[in-house]
């Protein structure tokens, strides 16, 4: 069977999540058809409903849709107990990751699942189907029509903000004969993510404006990279969209500018590409600011895609899953988690970050610059409506981060750092929290019981309005830019040097950070009740516990809080601690 929703936490999603999810023009899950029951079958992905668009009525039949139907894991009981194994010490598979075709022997899909799901597709007109070498994803060319009949929805289209997209105005099903085959179909819904765009911000001439924008290498004086190695033994990766011409222009001109190594870099395209170049100045902060953290990196690999709806982010992630070829990956995307929960990309990303996760591989995400509001509509460095975390960051097997606003020295060593107001941060209502969380989390639950995932992991310097920015090439001009979408490559970077010191052994990286602070913070918990977190919290060796500011209404605080995480890493005393 494949893994259905699991049961909400506390029984049912709360108000404030169905507030956002009706502020948002989303509703849970259709569950009525006018086919009878018995001869379909529900999926993870339910119906988007659109009150804050303008419909424009029915998609036609005839227009084109690119489909990604999502497989289940096989054996998926014996696949966590595997994975849980593997991260702990002592066990005799620690740190033992799998490769891909290893992964795929024991966990992918069944043959005979691939074969049921690409012959119903065939006989539903569609073309153009490849499947994943893991299994879990089946791609496929066909119309609105064709999709409309093969899973018993309705497709419509809307504008909103001058952007047309398509919807699914009914839930997805699939014929009794795909029972335990799918998971979730992706692509009846087009609406994308807002465009991440970090955020800007040059020196006033008022001589008391304590504003810098340091070169990306200084960050390593501020956290610490003094006596580890550069990350040259490490590959790693970053999302990226749209056009990238200038942004290889800007990386090469910002490497001659700050005396840094020429990166190797490899752009992997996946699905349909576009021209888009509203992104430029994200992927420049994300290339310039990741490689400057580690000196230097084996490789830089771009997964690029075409668009920020869902149904691209969830392919653009399991390509580099399936590649295998970077141990660390950083997506400065994000937007609120409730959509992706109920189009199916929420959970199917989990099934192919856990594969990551026993490959040894890490995704960090940046947990949004709305503060405890999620990113809907745009970031704006405060806290906003409507309340919630942001998805990828919120995913299980992610690792979030957050924002801290710094202030150093002309030379990037740390004077103060407080938690960011804009840092995204909070307890989300359908992410489940992974095991090694336990201890720290404030929303832990019971096995089995979704939401309670509590964001971020970890924080580094975002806020650009304050204090202290990056400076990087945007258009060939050095520009100060901030947000957590510069926190989340300068954690790859710090993590490149880490896995570089550890001979890329370390493995998913939030596991490790909550290993050291559950050894400080032992928490205590009942069958079926929530952690009691430890009542005087300790700073964890290896992070700088950052115990001032606050994301709107939650503080940062000894321990660990719901602004920063764990605190912002000590890369020198984080890599001993990490062995």
């Amino acid at each position: 069977m494949p893994r259905t929703h699991r049961a909400r936490r506390l029984g049912a999603i709360s108000a404030a999540a169905v507030t956002a999810a009706t502020s948002l023009g989303l509703a849970a899950p259709a569950s009525a058809s006018t086919t009878p029951v018995t001869s379909w079958l529900s999926t993870a992905t339910g119906a988007a409903r659109t009150a804050s668009a303008s419909p424009l009525g029915p998609a036609p039949s005839s227009l084109k849709l690119q489909i990604d139907v999502a497989l289940p894991a096989h054996n998926a009981d014996a696949e966590k107990a595997a994975m849980k194994a593997m991260y702990t010490p002592g066990s005799a598979t620690y740190r033992q990751f799998l490769s891909p075709a290893q992964w795929a022997a024991r966990y992918a899909p069944t043959a005979a699942q691939v074969d049921a799901v690409t012959g119903y597709l065939r006989g539903q007109g569609f073309t153009g189907i490849s499947v994943q070498p893991d299994q879990m994803l089946v791609t496929a060319a066909g119309t609105v029509g064709s999709a409309e009949k093969a899973f018993d929805t309705t497709i419509s289209r809307f504008s909103r903000s001058g952007n047309e997209f398509l919807a699914n105005t009914a839930a997805a099903k699939v014929p009794q004969s795909l029972r335990g085959d799918v998971l979730a179909v992706l692509g009846l819904n087009t609406m994308s993510m807002p465009v991440p765009h970090p955020a800007v911000r040059t020196a006033s001439s008022g001589s008391a404006d304590p504003f810098i924008a340091l070169p990306p290498r200084d960050f390593q004086n501020t956290y610490d990279a003094g006596g580890t190695p550069a990350g040259k033994s490490t590959s790693i990766a970053l999302f990226t969209e749209g056009s990238l011409t200038q942004v290889y222009k800007d990386l090469r001109r910002a490497e001659s500018a700050y005396g840094l190594p020429r990166v190797p870099v490899t752009q992997v395209n996946v699905g349909p590409q576009s021209g888009d170049t509203s992104g430029l100045d994200e992927w420049d902060m994300d290339t310039q600011t990741s490689t400057a953290m580690a000196t230097s990196v084996n490789h830089l690999y771009l997964y690029n895609t075409g668009s920020l709806s869902d149904a691209s982010i969830v392919p653009d992630i399991a390509a580099f899953v399936n590649a295998d070829k970077a141990r660390a990956m950083s997506a400065s995307i994000g937007g609120c988690d409730i959509e992706p929960y109920l189009d199916g990309s929420l959970v199917t990303t989990d099934e192919i970050q856990e594969q990551g996760a026993m490959q040894g591989q890490t995704l960090f995400a940046s947990s949004g610059d709305n503060g405890a509001g999620c990113e809907y509509a745009a970031s704006v460095g405060a806290p906003t409506v409507p309340p919630g975390t942001n998805w990828p960051s919120s995913g299980e097997y992610s690792t979030a981060v957050g924002g801290t606003s710094l202030l150093t020295d002309s030379s990037g060593h740390r004077k103060t750092e407080l938690g960011w107001v804009g840092s995204g941060g909070g307890i989300s209502e359908v992410e489940s929290p992974g095991w090694w969380t336990q201890d720290s989390d404030p929303g832990y639950a019971a096995a089995g019981v979704s939401g309670g995932r509590a964001v971020p992991d970890v924080a580094l310097d975002a806020d650009p309005n304050t204090f202290t920015a990056a400076n990087v090439y945007v258009n060939g001009q050095p520009t100060g830019v901030g947000g957590t979408s510069l926190a989340s490559p300068l954690m790859l970077g710090a993590w490149a040097r880490l896995e570089s010191a550890h001979s890329n052994a370390l493995g998913l990286a939030s596991i490790g950070f909550y290993r050291l602070y559950d050894k400080v913070n032992p928490g205590t918990s009942a069958a079926g009740l929530a952690v009691i977190p430890s009542a005087n919290p300790s700073a964890v060796p290896g992070f700088t516990d950052i115990v001032a500011g606050d994301n709107g209404p939650y503080p940062a605080k000894p321990g660990y809080d719901l602004v920063t995480g764990i605190g912002a890493p000590d890369i020198a005393a984080l890599s001993k601690r990490l062995g």
